[in-house]
């Protein structure tokens, strides 16, 4: 099935949906694309624009996290990713739309189906083919890298073409952030622990189980990969699962005749046992097999995103943990993001945000001015220096009585955004359309 990154996600209703099915008054749907362990992928055209998009529709992680006590961490960290990433060959997500029981990814539509369908009839590729999609795939690759972002499943089946035939890398679902979590190497790399990927692409250090660093493993995939488009089977293979990883742990693969030198050293290179020793991405881009026929120039325009690559509107390391200084999850992020809209995740729809490009001190005087001239009492938190959060209270409350929390978030040197968490009841919402909506937008421009 086509990877559910690759499709359409989209703001659904909560029931089954059918093809002419409008969600949300936006997406007109149109046939199941495929389905996965937790999501299905539907096509889609955008009612405003007329495009094609593909949609990803998973229950709401949130609704059984209330049910369980778990957090829906696999959702969030790919909802994370993909919002860090804007280049010519990673799927694009546009939106993220949500309903009490339902999140719906709008992602870039793969109408060029899998990559595998461009075999010959023999089963592979020619060499040069090959050669062509595999640099938009270690572009894509390398940018993710250069972020912070790995994927840790590379395989054909999340390698998909747009309409254009360009390859899409597609389904970060066990993508990985760099944090300053992770176990540090002997050199100060980070390594990660998590068993993931898919067997035969899986790299030999994770079998170790020692830990391993998430950008060498990507890189060990992308070698299979192109072990696979240019001899039309699996470098390591064997009709025993346990056999095939003893091939993998040891690096014993042999290559066909037909493989130019060139490409053998370079698979050599890639497939090599030892992390360590292993090529890196700028160490393929400049082997000589990499390079073949193309110019510099047009090597560093496809390095850069195809002349089309976009900085994320934020990095992970821009944004500014919460007052008790905790790691931000996708969800807080996506909140904030333009283009998103998770409200329903909120039950009772208790926050509003709002984007500022002033320090959080003006923004928090003008809130605590507004909750006296509304006669309540402001205290301030000093767990967060400048940036609140500031409690607005009932007098008569004993504490007890919050009419609204405001806190300052930085994002980068000149955009913060501003959260109210409002309190229950007719006062509260009184109090923030007729003062605090007014004190916490940013002021007009004469």
């Amino acid at each position: 099935m086509p990877p559910a990154t690759g499709a359409v996600a989209s703001a659904a209703a909560d029931s089954p949906h059918a093809a002419g099915t409008v969600l949300l008054g936006r997406y007109e749907l149109g046939g199941l694309l495929g389905r996965g362990a937790s999501a299905k992928v539907y096509l889609a055209r955008d009612l405003l624009t007329g495009r094609s998009v593909a949609i990803k529709s998973f229950p709401n992680p949130r609704a059984a996290a209330s049910a369980t006590g778990d957090r829906p961490v696999a959702i969030e960290r790919e909802a994370g990713i993909l919002r860090l990433l804007r280049h010519r060959h990673v799927v694009r997500l546009h939106e993220i739309l949500a309903t009490r029981k339902k999140v719906h990814f709008v992602l870039d539509l793969a109408g060029g189906g899998e990559l595998f369908s461009l075999v010959d009839a023999s089963g592979r590729m020619t060499e040069d083919l090959a050669r062509h999609y595999f640099r938009q795939l270690v572009s894509a690759v390398r940018y993710c890298h250069a972020r912070g972002v790995y994927h840790r499943d590379i395989k054909p089946e999340n390698l998909l073409l747009d309409e254009a035939g360009a390859l899409m890398v597609a389904d970060f679902g066990l993508g990985a952030v760099a944090t300053a979590s992770a176990g540090a190497a002997a050199d100060g790399s980070l390594l990660r622990h998590t068993m993931c990927g898919t067997p035969a692409y899986v790299a030999p250090e994770i079998l170790s189980r020692k830990g391993y660093e998430p950008a060498k493993v990507d890189i060990w995939s992308c070698g299979v990969v192109l072990f696979v488009l240019a001899a039309g089977y699996l470098p390591f293979n064997d009709a025993s699962l346990v056999n095939m990883y003893r091939k993998i742990y040891a690096g014993r693969f042999r290559c066909p005749a037909w493989f130019s030198p060139a490409l053998r050293d370079l698979l050599r290179r890639v497939l090599d046992p030892d992390p360590s020793a292993r090529i890196d991405a700028d160490g393929i881009v400049a082997h000589p097999w990499f390079r073949h026929g193309a110019s510099d120039e047009e090597l560093g325009r496809l390095m850069h995103g195809g002349g089309e690559q976009e900085e994320a509107w934020f990095g992970p390391a821009e944004f500014k943990a919460d007052e008790e200084d905790r790691e931000p999850t996708a969800f807080d992020i996506l909140s904030f993001s333009p283009g998103s809209d998770l409200s329903a995740l909120f039950v009772g729809g208790g926050k509003e945000r709002v984007f500022v490009a002033e320090p959080a001190a003006a923004v928090l005087a003008r809130v605590e001015a507004a909750g006296r001239k509304g006669g309540y009492r402001v205290r301030k938190d000093g767990k967060r220096a400048g940036g609140g959060p500031v409690y607005v209270e009932d007098e008569e409350g004993g504490g007890g009585g919050v009419v609204a929390k405001v806190s300052v978030f930085r994002l980068a040197d000149a955009v913060s955004v501003v959260e109210v968490v409002k309190g229950d009841g007719a006062d509260a919402a009184l109090f923030w359309t007729e003062l605090l909506e007014p004190a916490v937008k940013p002021p007009a421009v004469s």
